[in-house]
């Protein structure tokens, strides 16, 4: 028995050998391996047979190209990648195992090139590139597709393509932006990345923000918005960011399926006017699919719960990375939705067809009955200054609880945890347009900071971003002129915006004082004397009467972002007196920002906590004047780079005494 076995290994190597000395031409090459579970992570390839690196190189066949693969009589030209396998494997996609009839074990494969038109697959071969499709501007101006994943996302690029090509609607896609096993994992709907694994094998889940992703992100945007030839302070009228989902939901007899639904994010819509177009929706489908996708938007509250089959479904996707620092940011675009499809919308040629005329259909709709019959402008209103601008409100030292409960906020918000902070006293509002340019002008008549071509920079590290002026950022409250900064008639009393970490950080060095932790943050936001608020308005529940966020009906809603409110315009405070911790502006913090922090604490009672020793990312806190309701929850989270600067961002700060403090009415 042991000679039987090893005369077999032998010849399984000599086949294996003998295979490889006759690649680098056109014939057959008999390769006799093990077959392997696939990589995981690997259906925007299609039909894809993996190999080691070596087995690769020897069959002189480049990556992504398709190959003719024999074996027991049966053929299928499959696209051939390298894979971390080792020399003796081999791996294939599930479905084709049946088709070629390999088994667990040993196969002898013979692999032969194949031409494109051979084959009848395009050759997919792993690389970034960004590609244009031009539209009629005269038809539709300021009004674009984009597919910032094209490929892993399962033939977006190719959906949007057909909307240029067949309606005249521009539009971008990005491709080679994801292969999480082999360690690429760039969002180019934001500047994110998740790191390689050691050896490469896949990615770690938490997403970070590095240069690499920042530069494929630009080149994304820069593509977007170069195809549509829009000019500075120019915003797009109407943008559609298009994905695939492969959400999935256990049906009641144990079957799991990809969810036929759509789940949509609207921005600068009202919920009124997204209630429409999902009418429109369902009014035209039935004449485009058999099945047509259920659609539902995270910004309407009723959609946040669906059914499907009897199967009661949270919305997963809400796309608040992207609108708040990403594509779909409201400085970028006046209206726009963000789209997760099933793949029976994107697969196939005959469907794409369908789902492109969806789409236009849908933006001529928006077009032409949204947007016409929208009221005029908000009336201007007189903005009174608050009674004192350097209003502060004592935290007293003690215990609270951080974090949502179980079942309510994000996973990045759990495990509830208790803290344990000493007094500090906290800004009763947030650092205002005419409190900042105060400091501005201070820090340069003493050579702490330069502009250059309008941005404000650390003097003395001028990679350290601190402002956007309106130079920089047309939408920005502050100007720079004459070496002086001044804030835009009648914009003093708002919060500012466009300022980075660095930026709220030298501001609170500068007067002695510093940015609140996440926990100073979220103790003076929701918490009174055992008792643990939802919201930073002393309630549980959120109404348009008790702060400004999206589609709130304030009376500066509508006009010229930003459309923030004067600082105290509310009569709501969280449970210390402290305003506008909920809505308004996000508000920086001073920890790093891990998403899953919280499950690494071990201790009954955290003192004092700062946060995660490292990371690339700073946290932000309260939602903004657009994020809906649930976003400016007193719990939420979110982390951004610290260079970053946006139209929806700004900060309050703390003092930190061992003393006795009196509040500062």
């Amino acid at each position: 028995m042991k000679l039987r076995y090893t005369i077999k290994i032998a010849l399984v190597s000599l086949l294996f050998l003998a295979g490889l000395t006759n690649a680098g031409n056109d014939k057959k090459v008999i390769l006799n391996l093990k077959l392997t579970k696939p990589p995981v992570a690997t259906r925007q390839l299609g039909p894809a047979i993996f190999f080691n690196k070596e087995v690769l190189k020897k069959l002189d066949v480049k990556e992504g190209y398709p190959v003719k693969v024999e074996h027991d009589g049966k053929v299928e030209y499959l696209r051939v990648y390298f894979f971390f396998g080792d020399s003796n494997e081999f791996a294939i996609r599930k479905e084709y195992t049946g088709k070629l009839g390999v088994v667990n074990g040993f196969n002898v494969l013979a692999i032969q090139k194949a031409t494109p038109e051979e084959a009848g697959i395009t050759p997919k071969p792993i690389e970034f590139k960004v590609e244009n499709y031009k539209g009629d501007l005269s038809k539709w101006n300021g009004y674009a597709f984009g597919a910032p994943h094209g490929d892993c996302d399962n033939e977006t690029g190719a959906v949007v393509k057909r909307v240029a090509e067949n309606y005249g609607i521009p539009a971008t896609a990005a491709y080679g932006c994801r292969v999480s096993y082999r360690g690429i994992w760039y969002d180019c709907n934001r500047p994110l990345m998740k790191l390689p694994k050691p050896g490469n094998r896949g990615v770690y889940p938490e997403r970070q923000w590095n240069k690499a992703a920042e530069k494929k992100y630009q080149i994304y945007q820069d593509s977007v918005w170069a195809n549509s030839k829009l000019k500075f302070g120019k915003r797009f009228k109407m943008f559609c960011s298009f994905h695939g989902h492969d959400l999935t939901v256990k049906l009641p007899d144990g079957k799991r399926i990809q969810r036929p639904v759509i789940e949509g994010i609207g921005v600068g819509f009202t919920k009124n006017e997204l209630r429409r177009i999902k009418k429109f929706y369902y009014r035209i489908t039935p004449e485009l699919y058999e099945n047509p996708p259920a659609i539902y938007f995270g910004n309407l509250p009723e959609d946040l719960v669906y059914e499907y089959e009897g199967v009661k479904l949270n919305f997963f996707y809400s796309g608040l990375g992207t609108r708040t620092y990403g594509s779909l940011r409201s400085d970028l675009v006046e209206n726009a939705l963000h789209l997760e499809t099933p793949d029976n919308m994107r697969l196939g040629e005959e469907v794409q067809k369908k789902t492109a005329k969806l789409l236009f259909e849908l933006y001529s709709f928006i077009r032409d009955s949204i947007f016409t019959a929208r009221k005029s402008q908000p009336v201007p209103q007189v903005v009174n200054k608050p009674v004192d601008l350097n209003a502060k409100k004592i935290i007293p030292a003690g215990e609270f609880i951080m974090g949502a409960p179980a079942g309510k906020g994000w996973s990045a918000e759990h495990p509830q945890h208790r803290v344990y902070l000493d007094q500090y006293a906290i800004d009763v509002y947030e650092v205002t347009n005419l409190q900042f340019a105060n400091y501005l002008n201070e820090a340069l008549k003493k050579n702490e900071i330069v502009v250059q071509n309008g941005i404000v920079k650390n003097a003395k590290d001028t990679t350290q971003k601190y402002f956007l002026t309106k130079t920089y950022s047309p939408f920005s409250q502050i100007e720079f002129n004459s070496n002086a900064f001044s804030v835009v008639k009648g914009k003093e009393y708002f919060p500012v915006i466009y300022v980075t970490y660095y930026g709220a950080k030298a501001y609170a060095k500068h007067y002695g004082e510093d940015l609140p932790t996440e926990a100073e943050w979220e103790k003076a936001a929701s918490w009174a004397g055992g008792k643990k608020y939802f919201f930073a308005t002393s309630k549980d529940t959120m109404t348009e009467q008790d702060a400004n966020f999206e589609d709130s009906g304030d009376p500066f809603e509508g006009a010229e972002i930003p459309c923030t409110t004067p600082v105290g315009f509310y009569k709501t405070a969280s449970p210390y007196g402290v305003k506008d911790m909920s809505g308004n502006v996000w508000e920086w913090c001073s920890d790093n920002y891990v998403y899953g922090y919280y499950r690494t604490i071990k201790d009954s009672v955290v003192f004092n906590p700062k946060g995660p020793e490292s990371s690339t990312m700073k946290t932000i806190r309260g939602g903004a004047w657009n994020t809906e309701p649930f976003v400016t929850r007193a719990t939420m989270r979110l982390g951004i780079n610290p260079n970053t600067a946006l139209v929806n961002l700004g900060f309050r700060c703390v003092k930190r005494t061992n003393g006795k403090l009196k509040d500062e009415k």
